[in-house]
Parts: C-alpha cells; structure tokens; sequence
C-alpha cells in the first residue's frame, strides 16, 4: 500500500507541474461534482498523534481552507449542494465542509477558521455527550491508554468498550471508570477535563454557531446504527427532538455514524424525512448518486496538501479508480 501511495503521489505531482490540476478543476466534468469534505476533530494538544485518521492540527486545517481559496472553490451549504447537485445546477468547483460528532475542538478551533474564510459549514451533531458534559467515554479511554503507553493499547480499548456496553453503563458510571484509567496509567484526568479534550459542544455553543453560518445536521442521539427499524428510528427521532430544541431549526440531513450503515437505512431514513445521508466512503458525489448514500473525502492528518488538492480538482478519482463516485 505504500508503494501504491507513493506512486500516486508522484502522478498527482506530475499532474500539478503540468497543469492538469487547472484543467481538470475547470473541467464541466467536475463541474457535474460535489466534493463534501469530511472532517471529525482539530487537536488541541496531542490527538492527532494517538489518532490520525481522526485528528487534524489546526495549522494544517487552515491550509485546507486555503486550498479552497487559492483554487477558487464554490464552499456550498450543505443543504442548497444537495439539493443543486439533485437538480445538476451545481456552480463550478463545488465543495461542501462537514464535521462528524460536534465536539467542542471544533468550537474552538475550526469555527474560527471558518469565519476567518467565511465559509459554510455542517456539523452532524450526536447529541447524548452534548447534553452529558463528560468526555466521551469511547474516544477518551483509547486516549488515556494511549498516553499512558498501555502496552496493546488498541486491543485493551475495544475489549474495554465491548465490556462497557454489556454492562450498560451510564454516562457518570462511564467517566468514573475513565478516571480510574487515567489514575492507573498515570494520565491527568483533571486537565483533559479542564482542556475539554473529547469533549463534545454544549448546547448553548451549539446554538450560537447554528446562528453564525454552520447547519445542525443528525448524526444519532448516541453515535450508534442499530439494525432493528424501531431502535434505529429512536436514535434519528431523539437526536432530531434534541438538536430542534437546541437549535429551533429541524435538521434534514444525516451522517452515518462511524460510517456504519445498511441499504434497509435508506427507507426509514426517507420516511423520517431525511433529505440526505454522507458517509465515509471516498469519492465525488454526481447527480446520479444516491443521496442516502453520499461519499465524502476524509481528510486527515495522514494526507498530504497534494492528496486534498487531488480530490479538489478531481483528478484523484480517476487515479482511485472511481471516476464516476
């Protein structure tokens, strides 16, 4: 994989020094395209190296706002990218910008950002540790293990969460099993409390970015699919009640959590009137695709400038293998 990685770097650089980047990004065939690009946290100390494929500095996600700038992209609300890429009226170089979960980095420090660049922006909001202001016990015992250099640490993490949901835990019965963690391993469970580290938003910052250029969007009450239809339905219906109240705003749209999902998901989610459902699945999004079904770009600490400017102009597709995503 990382020859292949490598090999695709250097055509996407090749790609750049000979214009193509500037053809294909002005092309009517990406012009046909949405880019939604997806994003989980901004580090506000050392996250994105226990987890790169989640965390992103905040250095680094201003050079991804200014991608979009120096290449001239339309940064589409979520809601009017849908409902122009369904009707093929997309303006050129469409980009939409998601965030999974609503943690509190991103009130912090990617809401900045984006008023900074005065982009749009969406934020699926999993609304359970927004009303528990605890840390989120599944994320910060994988960090706690991790910094406390817990040897197998990853394995230790999933056997504790698989453990955890057997025994039905509540949120404070969670966060006291997290302080003895952090206690054993050495980790200052204080100051990730203070820090608000893997903390989601409260309520009252949720509402005052709902007011300021950034859509509320359904990610499930408590980030999770459930295959039976009444349990799955719960999860949209509670986060729904939660996130209007917050909010006063009834949100239309949804993100699978974990990128987990099933095609039965695609009824019930029509029935409860979702317009849209993303997920992690990588690719550009066509008038063709089908909106319970959306791919996205994750973009992580792991990808290169070059990488995100690749799916930015397009050009990445055709090296993927999905031209037509």
């Amino acid at each position: 994989m990382s020859l292949l990685r490598t090999a695709k770097q250097s055509a996407l650089a090749a790609a750049a020094a000979t214009g193509a980047f500037s053809i294909v990004r002005a092309s009517r065939w990406r012009t046909a395209r949405l880019l939604i690009l997806c994003y989980h946290g901004i580090s506000k100390e050392d996250e994105h190296e226990w987890n790169p494929g989640l965390y992103i500095p905040q250095a680094k996600f201003r050079r991804r706002m200014e991608l979009l700038r120096a290449g001239g992209y339309n940064v589409l609300p979520l809601d009017e990218a849908v409902r122009l890429l369904e009707a093929g009226h997309l303006p050129p170089r469409s980009v939409a910008i998601t965030f999974d979960d609503g943690a509190h980095d991103f009130y912090a420090l990617a809401y900045p950002v984006l008023k900074e660049f005065g982009y749009p922006s969406t934020v699926y909001l999993t609304t359970y540790y927004c009303l528990n202001q605890l840390p989120v016990f599944d994320v910060v015992s994988s960090y706690i293990l991790w910094k406390g250099h817990a040897p197998n640490w990853k394995e230790t993490a999933r056997s504790l969460y698989n453990q955890v949901r057997k025994d039905g835990l509540d949120a404070s019965q969670k966060d006291a099993l997290a302080e003895d963690l952090a206690r054993r391993h050495n980790v200052d469970y204080q100051h990730i409390r203070d820090s608000r580290i893997l903390y989601l938003m409260t309520p009252a910052e949720v509402r005052e970015i709902a007011q300021n250029n950034v859509s509320i969007e359904l990610h499930t009450h408590r980030h999770r699919t459930p295959r039976e239809r009444s349990l799955f339905e719960r999860e949209i219906v509670d986060n729904r009640n939660e996130i209007t109240a917050i909010t006063g705003v009834n949100p239309t749209h949804f993100c699978y959590p974990s990128g987990d999902y099933a095609p039965e998901f695609f009824v019930w989610l029509r029935e409860l009137g979702v317009k849209s459902a993303t997920t992690c699945v990588t690719g550009l999004a066509t008038p063709a695709a089908n909106p319970y079904e959306l791919p996205r770009l994750l973009d992580v600490d792991t990808l290169s400038d070059t990488e995100v400017e690749g799916w930015l102009t397009g050009i990445s597709a055709f090296l993927s293998g999905r031209p037509h995503s």
